[in-house]
């Protein structure tokens, strides 16, 4: 079962790219608060996540930078080769629910 619910901040200004095709993705990162502080304050994780279509024009209508929301999906992993043609693995949440959980600005 692939299944995962997480509560964070947006990191990342949102900005939506058209893939062609009339495709839309938002990929973003969430900030994860740990349960613990340390000398420093409080930690966290930060997770990439991706939106695909309506739901991705939803979060760039009612969300910003630094907005508190909660993202349901799964967990998907994906290589590609970067331009010195090593191969980059990256572990992503993919985003299917969106709850937003403080008022619109």
């Amino acid at each position: 079962m692939n299944q995962v619910s997480m509560v964070g901040r947006i990191v990342r200004e949102i900005e939506l790219r058209d893939i062609g095709e009339g495709k839309i993705v938002l990929n973003n990162v969430l900030a994860v608060q740990k349960n613990y502080r340390t000398d420093h304050g409080v930690e966290a994780d930060f997770i990439p996540f991706v939106v695909w279509e309506k739901r991705a024009e939803l979060i760039e209508e009612y969300c910003n930078k630094g907005d508190l929301v909660g993202l349901m999906g799964k967990m998907q992993s994906r290589t590609y080769k970067n331009n010195e043609s090593e191969t980059v693995y990256v572990v992503e949440l993919l985003v299917n629910e969106v709850q937003f959980l403080q008022p619109k600005k």
